[in-house]
């Protein structure tokens, strides 16, 4: 038998109506009772949203999305376009944080289905472990299921059945750089991103492993460097070390356009020279790209795009309507910038192994 709002009453000991205040977030509830309630709300897994019958089917006019960071000047350029899409198409945009904490993921689920959102959009947290993306959603996901709130995942996907995600085609985007990077003469080709496991890495670098199989050319190990998040300051440790132990590699693919500058940084503190000493590319097209000392060629993943074909896929499955394609990936465009150039004759000799000045 469902829970009704007569027994969160009898369990708190108090009056049904001032469970529904508490739910509703009264000032005429104190503190101390409401938080008892809704503490016992949670542990019985009750949503304040199934109250009455009528709660339960009035619309909100809401969708909730999650987003990793707003930090990260990518993930802010998605809020914003999915919010001015989102308020054409006549809903309201409830916005929470995840902190690539898979975790506090599930709880903003919860709290979405509280407010009674009508629909889910998710930018999947890149720290959920190796093989452990179906514990974390399995959750949540029964619990839209029982409540028949869609979800979608944006710009990434958790590799599990049944996800239906629009996002860009990284794997392609990231083929066609370093293919370009090929084009002017590269093959010590270093790639700094996050965990293998994680499937905006994963992708990426079976993009960066099909352009050196087209040349006949191994994948070194060593060139395969891999982060713990995505970050400037990630980018910048990386970069350090690489640069301290190595002198061979003549190219950097980095995950994102903030990456890039971080990559950037360290090449011109330690007196290597962009693109004439090592070419660069990064990835998203953000402003950052635009605006460093030396303009990054990088991968525009259209945004305004890929949030429209997100939004309209949500809207679409919110109708009960027939989805035809639940796995969408947007081609996207390099732009060329001055950060990329061809090999010097130096460092030709460097890979043969002979000793010579470094250019």
């Amino acid at each position: 038998m469902a829970l009704t709002i007569k027994d969160i009453a009898k369990k708190a000991g108090v009056s049904e109506a001032t469970v529904s205040l508490a739910f509703n977030d009264s000032p005429l509830v104190n503190a101390n009772t409401k938080a008892m309630v809704l503490e016992i709300a949670k542990e019985l897994n009750y949503h304040p949203n199934l109250i009455a019958k009528s709660l339960a089917t009035r619309k909100s006019n809401s969708i909730g999305i999650i987003i990793p960071d707003i930090n990260i000047i990518f993930y802010a350029n998605v809020l914003r376009v999915v919010d001015i899409l989102v308020k054409q198409k006549g809903y309201s945009l409830v916005m929470a944080m995840s902190g690539n904490d898979p975790k506090r993921e599930s709880e903003i689920i919860r709290e979405f289905i509280a407010k009674r959102c009508e629909g889910v959009m998710v930018i999947p947290s890149i720290l959920v472990p190796s093989g452990e993306p179906a514990k974390y959603l399995s959750e949540y996901r029964r619990e839209l299921d029982r409540f028949d709130i869609p979800v979608v995942y944006l710009t990434s996907l958790y590799p599990v059945e049944n996800v239906k995600y629009v996002m860009g085609d990284i794997e392609e985007g990231t083929y066609k750089l370093v293919s370009h990077l090929m084009g002017y003469g590269h093959r010590e080709i270093v790639f700094i991103g996050g965990k293998e496991y994680i499937p905006t890495t994963s992708l990426r670098r079976s993009g960066y492993s099909r352009a050196f199989s087209e040349h006949d050319l191994p994948v070194k190990a060593e060139n395969l460097i891999e982060c713990e998040n995505l970050y400037f300051s990630d980018a910048v440790k990386a970069m350090e070390k690489l640069v301290r132990e190595r002198d061979d590699f003549t190219a950097v693919v980095a995950m994102n356009d903030e990456m890039a500058i971080g990559v950037l940084k360290v090449l011109h503190n330690a007196g290597i020279r962009v693109p004439e000493d090592v070419s660069l590319v990064g990835y998203d097209n953000t402003n950052y790209s635009a605006v460093a000392t030396v303009g990054i060629t990088t991968m525009d993943s259209d945004v305004e795009r890929t949030c429209g074909f997100a939004i309209d896929m949500l809207l679409a499955i919110m109708s009960k309507e027939e989805i035809k394609e639940k796995h969408i990936r947007i081609k996207p465009t390099m732009i060329k910038r001055q950060s990329v150039g061809p090999v010097t004759e130096q460092k030709r000799l460097v890979w043969n192994g002979e000793t010579v000045t470094k250019a």
